[in-house]
């Protein structure tokens, strides 16, 4: 049986079994529902009424306010990391727009084959492109405080909701209670840097007839980390140039997280409007803005200090121009974002008689995603360059409409009643590129010097992209109970892409309870993921580090309708399709729950990004004419493709355990385990090169778990959550640099007393032990300590205080 280490001795998840059930002695075990997590009803993964964690068809967790509101982190991924093994975030430091918009995978698949819902509704994506070449919902987005719960479906549903639900659902369900709660919280990483401060506030009252409305905001301030040393030319630049010392920074630039605001609301609201049939909605609401480094400029060997062949020109506008005497001591470029996004959902619901329900739905979606850069030039205008640039921005928007009904005819009822449900979706995407000013892109007249903003040249007027893509979709759910042990169910869903075509997709699920307490589940069904306007039509230019060297190059990413990318080997992108089973069995007992579920999931046609490519002059050229003005300087270019066919395989066990000591005073423990590996089954070498391989392979660690134990008492509480990431590796694009990381063990504690007038105190730190991940040697010369890759925070341990007040 696979292992994985807590401090001190070996921990196999059967052990923790073994230990939970042999301690009968303790006084009274809670009764049957005690604890909510034990029997949470579920909405996700059903249309059926009722359904409990214990008693649905495949496997869901439920992750509640409580939990929620355990972590230190405002940001919902993190939460998520910390409650659900499967589930798995990184935070990649000078990483342009990933530093903001963190890629979040479920069971090791691709962030944009989770499809996300806010109160059972699709939430639209971000309007981020990633460079390994994904299209996701932007968790970050969410206000933590303001959720009731969250639900994970750890299974494929894309024949239940729609083309991304192959790895499966996450499920977002809003406050809707009444009162006022508030929070107000300080945090620090016990490195002395990343002051956080958050703050939230949630009022619920009633109108109307049997009517809520719950407000809520959320704010939160993080500055930035750093975890480097000086980089060895910065060190040797110093050396060379002695008289500059002073103007060169140590270190020269930051790795760590970034400076970070951001502002969230979230209205949700329902009223009944006529006996049986109510009007409900939610408004989504964020801004954040932030700021980041990017490599240091170093002014002996950056090409923008070089002095252009046009400055000896009789007719030269700056024959005096010199780079070097605006930046001795070099410059290193900071990246921003400015982010605004939105989101309204409306509807109506209500019933038909006894045996129908209907539902009725529209919403609309938008993110706006804009990149400015500061402290940096277009060398290629020399002297008339400014040092600060609008390049560009990114735009998402998504209307979606549903209409649902639910049947549950009597003269259909078995052992429970059936349940047929029916709809239809209709959806449109719109996807837009907005060029930067000028000098972000263009072309000065000292043009044998870099051209663009320095770091990440803007989108020209050419690269303007301003795609859509209508979908419509039809499906059918049936959920019945033929015997009291056996529960079965089928769907079924049609959809039509206005650019990929037609697409059937299927779900088989059966749970066999043979006696009570103990049932077996599982599931088969097929997935369709198609690739979003903007995955076809992106196009962008940015500078980084060769691995292992401090040389800096430009690469690119160009659409595959590209010219280009077609000689390189592109082909138009076709969808991805899967294929999955599932089978795992439950267990039940007064104050027990354990689940155990293993899996299968083969992607056929899986998009990534290729292999970078080395350009010809020719090829340079013809980019310049498509409106790539900063070709001239590409080392290496590259597109996306779907050259992958993928295997997932992976276990789930979960356990809870829930003990009453005495009266007032419980304790819970709680326990999940996650082993996933994933393997290239089909790819292309000429396309994909040996480190996008392994970095599908074994980037995100193949197992990991979470062991909680929480004691609570009427003045009191406390608990203590071990987190545990198996071995990982960081292989290095355009290298043959790879380095593996060993497996870590994080321990985080937390005390609450609580106060009089409904307050509490909570005072906690996360990773106590101030443990870090195995130091990376591929980019030691650059200053960086820790792999930007790393599967959890690189900062170290850090401690917060946070005041809860509610009325």
């Amino acid at each position: 049986m696979n292992t994985f280490a807590f401090p001190g001795t070996p921990f196999r998840p059967a052990s923790l079994l073994a230990l939970l059930l042999a301690v009968p002695s303790l006084p009274g075990a809670a009764p049957a529902g005690e604890p909510e997590r034990l029997a949470s009803m579920v909405v996700t993964g059903t249309r059926q009424l009722g359904r409990s964690v214990t008693d649905s068809l495949a496997p869901i967790e439920v992750v509640p306010s409580a939990v929620i509101r355990s972590s230190v982190s405002s940001e919902l991924t993190d939460v998520l990391t910390q409650a659900v093994p499967s589930f798995n975030v990184q935070r990649l430091t000078i990483g342009e727009g990933l530093a903001f918009v963190r890629p979040a995978r479920l069971r090791g698949l691709s962030p944009d084959q989770t499809l996300v819902l806010v109160n059972g509704r699709r939430r639209h994506r971000s309007a981020f492109i990633s460079p390994s070449g994904y299209q996701a919902a932007d968790l970050g987005q969410i206000p933590s405080f303001l959720l009731q719960r969250v639900e994970v479906l750890r299974d494929g549903a894309s024949a239940q909701y729609g083309s991304d639900a192959i790895a499966g659902v996450i499920n977002l369900v809003l406050k809707d209670n009444l009162g006022f709660e508030g929070y107000g919280q300080v945090a620090q990483y016990f490195g002395g840097d990343g002051l956080n401060r958050q703050a939230g506030l949630h009022y619920g009252f009633p109108v109307g007839r049997n009517g809520v409305v719950s407000f809520g905001y959320e704010a939160s301030n993080a500055e930035r980390t750093s975890r480097s040393v000086q980089r060895a030319d910065a060190l040797a630049y110093v050396r060379a140039h002695p008289e500059r010392a002073r103007l060169v920074p140590d270190p020269v630039q930051r790795w760590g997280q970034p400076d970070r605001r951001a502002q969230r609301l979230a209205v949700n609201t329902r009223q009944e409007v006529a006996p049986g049939v109510t009007a409900y909605g939610h408004v989504l609401l964020g801004f954040s803005d932030g700021l980041d480094d990017f490599n240091w400029r170093n002014p002996d060997t950056n090409a923008a200090f070089r002095r252009s062949a046009f400055q000896n020109a009789p007719a030269s506008l700056q024959p005096g121009y010199a780079l070097l005497d605006s930046f001795p001591g070099g410059f290193t470029p900071y990246f921003g974002t400015r982010d605004l996004d939105w989101s309204v959902v409306t509807g109506v619901r209500g019933t038909a008689g006894s045996e129908w329900r209907w539902d009725v739905a529209a919403g609309v979606g938008r993110n706006r995603l804009d990149y400015f850069l500061r402290n940096t030039v277009n060398a290629s205008f020399g002297a008339l360059s400014p040092r600060e640039f609008d390049a560009g921005g990114l735009r998402q928007r998504e209307r979606n409409l549903n209409v649902d009904v639910v049947y549950q005819p009597r003269a259909w009822e078995l052992a429970a009643p059936t349940t047929l449900a029916l709809g239809v979706e209709t959806r449109r995407e719109e996807f837009r590129i907005r060029a930067g000013d000028r000098f972000s892109w263009d072309v000065g007249p000292l043009g044998d010097l870099p051209v663009g903003a320095n770091g990440f040249p803007g989108w020209s007027p050419i690269q303007v992209v301003d795609a859509a893509r209508d979908s419509h979709a039809a499906y059918a759910d049936l959920e019945l109970r033929p015997l009291r042990a056996l529960s079965l169910g089928a769907a079924t869903r049609a959809e039509r892409f206005a650019d990929f075509g037609s697409t059937l997709d299927g779900k088989l699920s059966a749970r066999l309870e043979p006696i009570t307490g103990l049932a077996f589940r599982g599931t088969v069904s097929t997935g369709f993921h198609a690739p979003t306007p903007g995955l076809s039509n992106y196009t962008r230019t940015s500078q980084g580090l060769l691995p292992g060297t401090s040389t800096l190059f430009t690469s690119g990413q160009i659409a595959v309708s590209n010219p280009v990318a077609q000689f390189l080997g592109a082909k138009p992108l076709t969808p991805e399709r899967s294929r999955q089973g599932s089978a795992g069995l439950v267990w039940s007992l007064v104050g027990l729950v354990f689940t155990a579920d293993v899996y299968r999931i083969d992607v056929r046609d899986r998009l990534n990004i290729s292999q970078g490519f080395t350009l010809t002059a020719a090829q340079r050229a013809q980019l310049v004419a498509t409106g790539v003005t900063d070709a001239a300087n590409l080392n290496l270019v590259n597109f996306l493709t779907n050259a992958f066919d993928t295997r997932t395989e992976g276990l789930d066990l979960a356990l809870t355990r829930s003990w009453r000591l005495e009266p007032g005073l419980r304790l819970t423990a709680t326990a999940a385990f996650n082993r996933n590996q994933t393997t290239a089954v089909r790819f292309d070498p000429r396309i994909i090169s040996r480190d996008g391989r392994l970095n599908l392979e074994r980037r995100i660690p193949g197992r990991g778990g979470n062991l909680v134990v929480a004691i609570e008492h009427a003045r009191w509480s406390g608990q203590v959550r071990v987190r545990h990431f198996g071995p990982w590796i960081d292989a290095q694009s355009n290298s043959t640099i790879v380095q593996e990381f060993g497996a870590q063990t994080l321990l985080d504690l937390s005390a609450t007393v609580k106060l009089p007038h409904r307050a509490s105190l909570v005072v906690g730190a996360e990773n106590v032990l101030d443990r870090y991940p195995d130091k990376a040697l591929f980019n030691a010369a650059n200053g960086l300590l820790y792999s930007r890759n790393s599967p959890y925070d690189a900062d170290g341990g850090r401690w917060y205080v946070r005041l809860n007040q509610g009325f």
